[in-house]
């Protein structure tokens, strides 16, 4: 009895000490927390010292949108539209994350996709080159896979099977599993694998298990035009500015839907997507990933050996974009029009930043130390978790 009495009390203690997980997020953004003024500042610096015209942050902890503010303007142009709280960026690279590793996590769980199962089993044209048939989906993954990036694919191709064509013939530059090299083409491939797994294209799984019923309604490929006004401009090529389509070429003539780019997506979304993981998978009632899936998709894979690389996401490193305060327990992305994720499990925090470096020239590369900046600033204003 005695026994049975001490293992109740264990569990109460343990449940307890656990902090509640919030149904929603709850917006505490009235001003009268002054803690980022630093941060702000910071971005506001950024602006003037031409890192990008514009851009949006959401910091959140607890289930507490703390901070929810946009910067500048829409571009550099005096006259430019200012950027609005919900103004829509072209994700770039992020969509690697809070798509295409998102879907893969789900047909893992679903148990339709193996992470250690050869690439060549769900794409047999893969196969050719010596030892294709030894690249796994969690080298995919982790960008451990040697798969290299033949040269300009969109200048060769004049479609999506063009450019995943010279992908599946191009020879490996190194033995799968033997060197990290951040490359496209290996979420081109997991986009791929997705949709040959579902029998539909990428967005329309993300859209039915993700996006809608999570309630991110702004959060899509291809936006349409009536959107447009939402949508921050990205970079200038010739007399075109590239406005509401997908800067990224590849994708562009992959059709918009891709593996490694083409999401579209607000920070209000995405704190949604932040908060659902660090509810271990759970947001307003509705389970889109199991904790168990969340924490194996969040660990390091130590693949090759010393590899920052969790499943699709990066973790924090000497010199990462997420500063000298992130936590050893984080996972995190950027993508090249400007944006990043940041998920904190030590902190129970997010950090979402979205700009638009890119406009009016890819070249600029400020955001690479007006990243850390603000990181670290915001980092340094929040309480480890309680």
């Amino acid at each position: 009895m005695a026994l049975r009495k001490f293992a109740a009390a264990a569990v109460a203690l343990c449940c307890a000490a656990a902090p509640p997980r919030p149904v929603a997020l709850e917006y505490r953004t009235d001003g009268q927390d002054t803690r980022f003024a630093k941060a702000f500042e910071t971005i506001d610096k950024w602006i003037r010292d031409g890192a990008f015209p514009g851009a949006t942050l959401a910091v959140g902890q607890h289930g507490v949108v703390v901070a929810l503010k946009a910067f500048g303007r829409t571009q550099y142009a005096v006259d430019a539209p200012a950027v609005a709280p919900d103004q829509i960026f072209d994700l770039a690279s992020v969509t690697k994350v809070v798509g295409t590793t998102t879907a893969v996590a789900i047909l893992y769980e679903d148990g339709k996709l193996a992470l250690d199962t050869p690439l060549s089993k769900y794409i047999p044209e893969f196969s050719g080159p010596p030892d294709h048939d030894k690249v796994t989906i969690r080298q995919l993954l982790t960008h451990s896979s040697g798969i290299p990036t033949p040269g300009l694919l969109y200048e060769k191709a004049f479609d999506k099977a063009g450019i995943l064509k010279q992908v599946y013939q191009t020879p490996l530059d190194s033995p799968p599993g033997t060197k990290f090299v951040y490359r496209d083409p290996n979420f081109m491939l997991l986009g791929e694998v997705v949709e040959r797994v579902t029998g539909r294209p990428i967005d329309e799984l993300l859209r039915t298990r993700v996006f809608g019923p999570l309630g991110m309604t702004s959060t899509m490929y291809n936006p349409p035009p009536r959107m447009l006004s939402r949508i921050a401009p990205t970079q200038k090529m010739g007399r075109r500015v590239v406005h509401g389509q997908v800067h990224d070429e590849n994708c562009y003539v992959m059709g918009g839907v891709c593996g490694h780019a083409g999401l579209f997506s607000t920070a209000g979304d995405l704190a949604v997507y932040a908060q659902m993981i660090l509810n271990g998978g759970v947001y307003g009632g509705t389970r889109i990933l199991k904790q168990r899936t969340i924490d194996l998709f969040s660990q390091r894979q130590n693949l090759p050996a010393g590899s920052s690389r969790a499943l699709g996401w990066d973790t924090p490193y000497p010199g990462s974009f997420a500063g000298d305060l992130a936590s050893a327990r984080a996972i995190m992305h950027t993508g090249f029009t400007g944006t990043s994720v940041y998920i904190d499990f030590e902190r129970d925090l997010f950090i979402i930043l979205l700009t638009n470096r890119v406009h009016p020239v890819r070249e600029n590369d400020r955001i690479d130390l007006a990243r850390p900046e603000v990181h670290t600033a915001i980092l340094g204003e929040i309480r480890q978790r309680p």
